[in-house]
């Protein structure tokens, strides 16, 4: 991303949750359940499964980041193309 979408994009993230139109009863659901979930592995797993699930989430987490900002680049360039 270039310096311009790379602001927009943390804007964008940084102000999500103020959106009024966002569903923050779903978003709060699907947090919490995930707090539970890792929780409940938290006290099955050992200590070496646990950094093998963290290794995993992490590579997740950073998947997931790429995914997104591919997705806004675009969605911003499909802005910008409808908007000619």
């Amino acid at each position: 991303m270039d310096d311009y979408l790379e602001c927009l994009y943390t804007y964008t993230l940084e102000h999500l949750l103020s959106d009024v139109h966002l569903d923050l009863f779903e978003y709060s659901r699907w947090t919490a359940r995930q707090d539970a979930a890792w929780a409940a592995l938290q006290e099955a797993l050992t200590p070496e499964q646990l950094d093998l699930v963290e290794d995993y989430r992490s590579a997740c987490s950073g998947l997931h980041y790429v995914e997104d900002a591919l997705l806004f680049q675009k969605a911003v360039a499909l802005g910008k193309w409808m908007a000619r």
